[in-house]
């Protein structure tokens, strides 16, 4: 399958603030807004490029799909997600468009669960109490790489 080079340089864009992401939130518990907010124009306007207002139209539902929970959860507990998981999904759900990020938001919330199920088991068998604090920037990664690799197929 041939895709225009826009797109392909969209989802280098991505993949590039997911791997950059993981490591700044693994190391330093930081999504940079240096890293997101270039990536998200640089989708933005890639995916104009190709379709228009019609297909900016598309990025634009699928940020809101995913973006939309994490910002709310944020509002309510802000200690509870940090904004720079919220941008980082922004990106993923603007490069997945509607309707598939609807599937990134799905893939990703189980990789958050199961992320936060492995680390407090992890925790326990050290004897240290619960986590704190997990790193949503690798469930987001992580969710997004298999909603693009699998899409809807188990859903």
């Amino acid at each position: 399958m041939d895709l225009p080079w826009q797109v392909l340089a969209a989802d280098i864009a991505l993949a590039l603030a997911l791997l950059v992401s993981v490591i700044t939130d693994l190391r330093s518990r930081l999504i940079l807004n240096a890293v997101t907010l270039p990536a998200l124009a640089v989708v933005l306007v890639c995916f104009f490029w190709v379709g228009g207002p019609e297909q900016l139209l598309n990025c634009l539902i699928g940020l809101a799909i995913c973006a939309a929970p994490l910002l709310l959860l944020h509002l309510w507990k802000r200690e509870a997600m940090g904004a720079g998981d919220i941008k980082l999904m922004a990106i993923a759900g603007a490069a997945a468009g509607w309707p598939a990020a609807v599937a990134v938001l799905l893939y990703v919330s189980l990789a958050g669960g199961l992320q936060a199920v492995l680390w407090i088991i992890a925790a326990k068998l050290r004897g240290q109490d619960r986590p704190k604090y997990v790193p949503y920037g690798l469930s987001i990664a992580a969710g997004t790489a298999a909603a693009f690799f699998w899409g809807d197929h188990f859903f």
